[in-house]
């Protein structure tokens, strides 16, 4: 993400060009919100020249834009995780862009997005490395519990109900305690 360029950025299509990992390209989709914070960050810091093939994240070096590193965006999260464990002390101690990564995959994942689709959108080349994020939590269950139950037409007695085969039966009473 940090070799994007603004032509990578299309709007109009709602959708960004990626190189992730081992340079694998990509197309995500992006929302409203995604797309109203491009263009205020490009007010912001490319007033004059966001365009074509220009990079969209940078640092300066001796007054030239520089490409950003991942080390310079691992230390900007942990600076203002830092920053805002002061307001909100469950920031965790350590952020970092990983960490960004598999939290948004966990509220994907939670939301209803199947595991395939979410390998596609993180570009894993084996849809296993993605169960890393299958973690379901309690509330998950439930949903899926209640969904199933909701899509079958047995009906289940209740405990109480159900008779025993060795109830009122002396005799197998008897076989069962090792009496006979």
């Amino acid at each position: 993400m940090l070799s994007m360029q603004f032509n990578y950025f299309d709007a109009a299509r709602k959708e960004v060009y990626l190189l992730g990992k081992g340079r694998k390209p990509r197309f995500v989709p992006v929302n409203q919100e995604t797309i109203d914070l491009f263009h205020h960050y490009t007010r912001v810091f490319h007033p004059c020249y966001g365009k074509g093939d220009q990079m969209m994240f940078y640092t300066r070096h001796q007054g030239l834009p520089t490409p950003m590193s991942d080390d310079c965006v691992a230390k900007f999260l942990q600076k203002y995780a830092d920053s805002a464990r002061v307001l909100c002390p469950d920031v965790p101690l350590v952020v970092n862009p990983h960490l960004l990564r598999k939290s948004r995959a966990m509220q994907l994942y939670k939301g209803g997005m199947p595991l395939e689709a979410l390998a596609q959108l993180l570009g894993h080349k084996n849809p296993e490395t993605t169960l890393v994020y299958a973690r379901s939590n309690t509330d998950m269950k439930r949903k899926a519990i209640e969904k199933a139950e909701a899509m079958t037409s047995v009906s289940v007695r209740p405990v109480r109900e159900t008779v025993a085969l060795w109830e009122n039966d002396e005799e197998i009473i008897k076989k069962l305690c090792g009496l006979e």
